[in-house]
């Protein structure tokens, strides 16, 4: 897989289908105080994008348009693709005394590969620092085992937070609101949420939308910590007012769970709204189709890219044919019953050499730019010969009909056997055409 397919096939459809779920998620939920549901929503948003192009080539090699190349339209035995490249000729006068040109170091798909790497480089060695950073003020600070959960005092003039198992306080003359509300994130887990977060933001660190769905389910965190300290039966309006006193705390590692977050007068809202959010369902059938157009989508450019893969092996490197098993037509057998296969003359070693001498890149399709893939059926006969050459999928006429003139030339084959007796044995073979990039 090149830089260009890595690039559309992989990384931006990810970056698609969170800003399209995060849109969803804004327009939908973001005012619920379904908590639990809004957090699973973004937490499956987010697993979703990042599989859905495993999905689309799970899904794509079962669709209509695969299970057609494979089983309808070609019969016989698959050969691997055989691929034909175009060598660019000046046409020009050659200027001696010119300098030869210089071919770019770099597509531009790859420089953004390359950029994009860095950024993911760079992303990661901040996850690492944040990390650390943690990590050494857990060991150089006071620490009190306490009931579920670990009590770090760091002594220093920051807000509270959490941070996996570890509660962190500036002393402990810390109220006990602000205690239980620590320990309803650590018993919530919501540091894992954040970690996971962290490490989708450096796979999308181009992401704006990864960055806002982070911000929504840090909301979502505090909602939930705020409603467990209300319900263990703290008065909503002294809370309140201690949320409004800690809301100049400064987040201490931006992966922690902080104690007040920016959005202070929408948690405050959140806490006096009682009343559960009505119509979660139809706001939830709304998303289906969503999350159906776009598996849809890119289970069909997974099929299409199945369907017109250019492998990325030359003629040269046939030696690795590989067959593939379809249903027998009529008289003609297939692997499962062949107790001998056909055989070019010489074997697949032979075969290469004579694709590599024989095949032409038709001018008229070289100097357009026409590439596409031809795939060529024929029938080995009992004494070798091939007939019933024909094209069973083509693109172009010109390329279709050298694919169909190679077949045709290529010598007798030892023929394929059932119990000792020769046998006719169809096979396929694919041309992948490509020419030069201009």
């Amino acid at each position: 897989m090149n830089a260009q397919e890595l690039i559309l096939s992989r990384i931006l459809p990810i970056a698609v289908a969170i800003m399209l779920l995060w849109i969803v998620y804004r327009l939908l939920f973001t005012n619920s105080n379904r908590l639990k549901f809004n957090r699973s929503y973004i937490l499956i948003s987010i697993i979703f994008a990042l599989s859905l192009p495993l999905l689309g080539v799970l899904i794509g090699y079962g669709s209509p348009q695969i299970s057609s190349l494979k089983h309808d339209l070609f019969g016989g035995i698959f050969l691997n693709d055989v691929v034909v490249t175009a060598n660019e000729i000046a046409e020009a006068p050659v200027d001696e005394n010119a300098l030869p040109p210089v071919e770019p170091a770099f597509t531009p798909w790859e420089i953004g590969l390359i950029i994009y790497l860095i950024g993911v480089g760079i992303s990661l060695i901040l996850l690492i620092f944040k990390l650390v950073k943690i990590f050494f003020m857990i060991i150089r600070s006071p620490k009190e085992k306490c009931n579920g959960y670990t009590a770090v005092y760091t002594g220093k003039d920051h807000g509270s937070f959490s941070f996996l198992n570890y509660a962190f306080f500036p002393d402990k003359s810390v109220s006990h609101e602000i205690v239980s509300h620590e320990i309803s994130h650590i018993s919530h887990c919501h540091s894992w949420d954040i970690l996971f977060m962290e490490i989708m933001m450096v796979v999308q660190w181009f992401n704006p939308f990864i960055y806002l769905f982070k911000r929504d389910l840090q909301c979502i965190h505090e909602y939930q910590a705020d409603r467990d300290v209300v319900d263990s039966g703290a008065d909503k309006r002294d809370y309140m007012m201690l949320i409004l006193q800690q809301c100049t705390a400064v987040d201490f590692s931006r992966m922690s769970n902080n104690f007040s977050l920016i959005l202070t007068k929408k948690r405050i809202k959140m806490i006096t709204k009682n009343e559960k959010t009505k119509g979660l369902w139809w706001r939830l059938l709304v998303t289906l189709p969503v999350l159906a157009v776009m598996l849809v989508a890119n289970t069909n450019a997974t099929a299409k890219e199945q369907n017109e893969e250019q492998p990325k092996a030359e003629v040269k490197n046939l030696e690795d044919i590989r067959i593939k098993i379809s249903q027998s037509k009529d008289s003609i057998y297939n692997t499962d019953a062949l107790e001998v296969m056909p055989e070019f003359p010489g074997g697949n070693e032979a075969m290469v050499k004579f694709l590599q001498e024989n095949v032409v890149y038709p001018e008229t399709a070289k100097k357009k730019g026409i590439s596409g893939k031809t795939y060529v059926s024929f029938v080995i006969e009992k004494d070798g010969s091939i007939t019933d050459v024909k094209v069973a999928r083509g693109f172009d006429k010109s390329c279709d009909d050298e694919a169909v003139r190679v077949v045709k030339s290529m010598p007798k084959w030892t023929p394929g056997k059932v119990k000792g007796q020769p046998v006719r044995v169809n096979f396929t073979m694919p041309f992948v055409f490509k020419a030069p990039q201009k």
